[in-house]
């Protein structure tokens, strides 16, 4: 089965250059726009509504958004360190270059959104749909999913060293150019995942299996 095209923000070829001072508190909505070298006021956080804008080089550290959406969005070279995200929607996203230290995600919807070249040690994925996503050349070491429900969820270079699946189901899931050393996960769900034959020996482990090396 051929796979979708994971779909890239739709933006116009000139966005307006604006600071935040310019944003309504009243009614957050951002459109258009370009914001950069700024940090986002936590005046702004709550029900976010975000469509056609370019953050570059903006600081979201430490910030907590519920029920914000963000549609046809890039984010590049930002700090999202430790920031939290709830019930919140992401679709045809990209984040770049980002610190994601950190970063909680839960109970959101996550949908044509790619994840390239960013440190994402630490995350949270928490109940959250994963729906055509591409994770490139990003780290991810002692990440914790938890009850995650991926579908078309991609993999390039994703260093998952240390990370921790509990009650997310791996199956159709192809993670032949993931670092998974030292992963955890519940043998329960590991069928029907994808991985190569020295990872096969890694989940052999996990399952209680002795295998003699050949000295």
């Amino acid at each position: 089965m051929k796979k979708q095209i994971i779909q890239l923000p739709e933006l116009p070829h000139q966005l307006t250059p604006e600071t935040f001072a310019d944003v309504e508190i009243d009614d957050p909505y951002l459109y258009q726009t370009l914001y950069e070298k700024e940090t986002l006021p936590i005046e702004l956080t709550e029900r976010l509504d975000v469509n056609q804008v370019c953050f570059r080089n903006i600081s979201f550290a430490g910030l907590v958004f519920e029920r914000a959406s963000f549609e046809n969005v890039r984010f590049e070279q930002c700090d999202l360190t430790g920031c939290q995200f709830q019930d919140s929607r992401f679709h045809r996203v990209v984040f770049e270059d980002c610190r994601l230290t950190g970063i909680h995600f839960e109970s959101n919807t996550v949908d044509h959104v790619t994840i390239k070249n960013c440190q994402a040690n630490y995350a949270q994925l928490i109940r959250t749909a994963l729906r055509h996503v591409a994770v490139e050349q990003t780290t991810m070491r002692e990440s914790h999913f938890f009850e995650m429900k991926p579908t078309d969820f991609r993999l390039h270079e994703v260093d998952l060293s240390e990370s921790q699946w509990v009650e997310t189901a791996l199956k159709g899931l192809d993670l032949r150019q993931a670092d998974l050393s030292g992963i955890t996960i519940d043998p329960r769900f590991l069928p029907g995942a994808i991985v190569t034959e020295s990872q096969a020996i890694t989940f052999a482990r996990l399952l209680g299996l002795v295998i003699p090396s050949h000295d």
